[in-house]
């Protein structure tokens, strides 16, 4: 089979680890050939990343997101390599591939839903343009049942398009370090989706209570939370760490992961905080409900309440036997649920049905 996947750019995001996790692993598959079409041009740690492991990369180079040659240039691409299949991952990648497809034969087009929520969903004209576009997609891939439940809401003709394949993660052998984190917290900062400013709030009322905080990631926020931190004078106490390659180590080094998320789709980052077996506190909304078992794998807290939030972060630190419960529940959980071994098999299988 040779399969292109296509997205936007390889910066640093729950998507983009996901596919790179997949493309690494599946190397060495032979029923597989794997090609990655980027759209923006996007010279992270990820993109070496796969280029040091000889991963066929066609970077598009487009200048402005909304640049409409970049159809053509799909179009020859798919032609010219005769691939079986075309996944396509996020927004716009998903509009230009739909169109795409109707200047190309005999292929298969596919698309992951992410996220249980996109801003297209505020306004009704985008109904229209949404249905025409996933019309061209065989299959609907959806993280969790939350975003399949959002879509199909969204747009009712695609219940028998749409199909759940959870993530995965690689779950790799756990190194004892010590603790120099109170609280890790890891998402982008590109919006307010991951409650960066909900942390620091709750953070501020149990103030006496924390040493230090860490915060991963990088976006256009990153200035106003620091700023925000600054105000709630927790500056000596939380640490925005910008983009990290070194995830595995600082989630080693910490004790509790916190994800106090508006909404989600099913966080790549609250799998590799269960890979680690690291106690987790997260909002009860879209997918996380589906990875999280409230009280035994983690503890659900109701989106925007800081001050829930602060009494289970309390919780935690002052109670280090059900922490240790926790993260060794969501550890079993990962391994049996949410390995990157599973997700490739569940991908694989709906490769197969569709060529068939």
């Amino acid at each position: 089979m040779k399969i292109l996947h296509v997205i936007d750019s390889l910066n640093i995001g729950g998507a983009e680890n996901l596919l790179v996790n997949y493309l690494l692993y599946t190397k060495k598959n032979s029923e597989i050939h794997n090609d990655l079409c980027i759209l923006y041009d996007s010279k992270t740690f990820l993109y070496h990343k796969l280029l040091d492991r000889n991963i066929n990369i066609f970077d598009l180079n487009l200048k402005n997101k909304y640049d409409l040659r970049v159809i053509f240039k799909l179009i020859k691409l798919i032609n010219k390599n005769k691939y079986d299949i075309v996944h396509v991952h996020l927004f716009p990648a998903q509009y230009f591939c739909a169109i795409a497809s109707l200047f190309t034969k005999k292929v298969e087009y596919v698309f992951t839903e992410h996220s249980s929520f996109n801003r297209r969903r505020k306004y009704k004209v985008f109904k229209l343009f949404d249905n025409l576009s996933y019309l061209m997609y065989k299959k609907i891939i959806c993280v969790s049942e939350m975003a399949k439940n959002d879509l199909v809401k969204w747009i009712p003709s695609l219940s028998n398009k749409a199909l759940v394949i959870y993530n995965g993660i690689p779950i790799e052998k756990i190194v004892e370090r010590q603790k120099i984190y109170d609280i890790l917290l890891v998402g982008s900062l590109r919006s307010n989706v991951k409650g960066v400013d909900i942390l620091l709030k709750s953070l501020k009322l149990i103030e006496d209570k924390i040493t230090k905080v860490a915060i991963a990631g990088d976006g256009i926020l990153k200035d106003d939370l620091i700023k925000l931190r600054n105000a709630l004078k927790l500056d000596d106490k939380v640490d925005f760490l910008g983009n990290r390659r070194d995830i595995d180590i600082l989630l080693e080094q910490t004790k509790i992961f916190v994800l106090p998320s508006r909404w989600e789709g099913l966080p790549i980052s609250l799998l590799e905080a269960m890979s680690k077996a690291k106690p987790i506190i997260a909002s009860n909304v879209g997918g996380i409900p589906e990875l999280i078992r409230d009280g035994e794998s983690g503890i659900l807290v109701e989106p925007e309440n800081e001050l829930e939030l602060a009494n289970a972060i309390e919780k935690l630190l002052n109670d280090t036997e059900y922490a240790e419960y926790l993260g060794k529940n969501a550890y079993k959980d990962a391994i049996n649920r949410f390995s990157i071994e599973v997700y490739i098999n569940n991908l694989t299988t709906l490769y197969k049905s569709l060529i068939k």
